[in-house]
């Protein structure tokens, strides 16, 4: 009976263990869907379309200020949507703050987050983001209807959503800008669109 009462507590260990190896494969897996993907910014396709106007919104920032989100202004704003416990998020930080220092004439940048008080406040210190414009709470991101981090948004001075998608690294953060110049939604529109002009000659 006790040998019975051993292997069933085996096999239920080594269900266990497979279900984690399993879970873990999966992960593994949408990763390498994340790394396949084009470099254009992931479009997601949910929340606001791209040449839309952006969604208005006002939310506060983490010392109570009022952020607007999607109203025309002086500046295009890039929304940059992360959380303390995504590395991916913490890895293009340095990133997004060399395009806020370098862009700053023309780009507000806008951190979103949500979660944690004292999380969000140690990566703030870890990474100097005390100035910068750092909103933490859920309004932003449900009205984006954002599943996956890190994912960006940018929004021109009119209000006009002019990229969004997941940003899994630095070409994607790069696509985004590209697909302000250019004025399509994803950088795939506008290979397509470039092909199709050659293709007339």
């Amino acid at each position: 009976m006790e040998a019975l009462i051993v292997s069933n507590v085996l096999l239920w260990g080594l269900l266990v263990a497979l279900a984690f190896v399993v879970m873990g494969l999966v992960r593994q897996i949408g990763v390498l869907h994340g790394r396949l993907a084009p470099a254009g910014a992931l479009m997601v396709d949910k929340g606001v379309a791209v040449n839309d106007p952006a969604p208005k919104v006002t939310a506060a920032d983490r010392k109570g200020r009022p952020v607007n989100f999607g109203y025309p202004g002086e500046k295009s704003q890039l929304l940059f949507f992360l959380s303390p416990t995504c590395p991916i998020c913490k890895s293009l930080l340095p990133a997004i703050k060399s395009i806020a220092k370098q862009q700053s004439d023309r780009i507000e940048v806008v951190y979103v987050s949500d979660g944690d008080m004292e999380a969000q406040q140690a990566l703030i210190a870890e990474y100097e983001l005390e100035s910068a414009t750092y909103v933490v709470g859920p309004e932003v991101g449900m009205t984006y209807q954002i599943g996956k981090l890190p994912y960006a948004a940018l929004i021109d001075k009119a209000g006009v959503l002019r990229a969004k998608g997941l940003v899994n690294s630095r070409e994607h953060l790069d696509s985004l800008f590209e697909t302000e110049h250019l004025g399509s939604a994803t950088l795939q529109q506008y290979l397509n669109q470039h092909d199709h002009a050659h293709s007339h000659h």
